[in-house]
């Protein structure tokens, strides 16, 4: 079996990483369009923001991950004869997706759906995790085997909030109305 040129496959592999990395820009962008306002939402529930230590929280194992992918290439790159140039530029794209992944970050909860990461998740597709997490929120995405985990990000108090949001969305009973009519939020 011949070995199939590396620089080819390199460039595969850097080709999907940029594909990657424009996608999670569209979806940046894409969550300010999706969450313009912070705060109590008209009919009920809560959309807050993170900070940039949050999001290393959120992330911390991703990071770790990330830093390891964008290492190994050097260490084997003597071996393989992978072009130095396509390395770079596969590193550089790496950096940019942390960048994106360390940015700050918008996320609501209404009564029919969850944003997150310019994403719009339906509440049947989702499910708290039975271990939570400090400092964050972990659900997970029903169906989707080890990519489910999805954590939410932010300050204690709005995490708080929106603990209760979720759990009366999830629900789908009357605590959404009685949540609603709560001054706690202007607070």
């Amino acid at each position: 079996m011949e070995i199939p040129d590396p620089n080819t496959v390199g460039t595969v592999i850097t080709t999907i990483i940029g594909i990657v990395v424009v996608w999670d820009i569209f979806m940046l962008w894409r969550s300010f369009e999706l969450v313009p306002e912070l705060g109590p939402l008209d009919n009920g529930g809560h959309a807050w923001s993170t900070t940039a230590e949050q999001e290393v929280m959120r992330h911390w194992s991703s990071i770790m991950s990330i830093a390891v992918m964008m290492a190994a290439p050097w260490i084997l790159a003597g071996s393989t004869g992978t072009s130095n140039r396509l390395i770079i530029t596969f590193d550089v794209l790496l950096f940019a997706h942390l960048v994106g992944m360390l940015m700050p970050k918008r996320y609501a909860v209404t009564r029919t759906h969850l944003f997150t990461d310019g994403q719009v998740h339906e509440w049947q597709g989702l499910r708290l995790a039975l271990k939570q997490p400090r400092g964050r929120i972990m659900l997970h995405r029903k169906g989707w085997g080890v990519f489910a985990p999805l954590p939410l990000g932010g300050e204690a108090k709005d995490l708080s909030l929106a603990r209760k949001w979720i759990s009366a969305a999830m629900a789908n009973n009357e605590e959404w109305n009685y949540l609603k009519d709560l001054p706690f939020e202007e607070e």
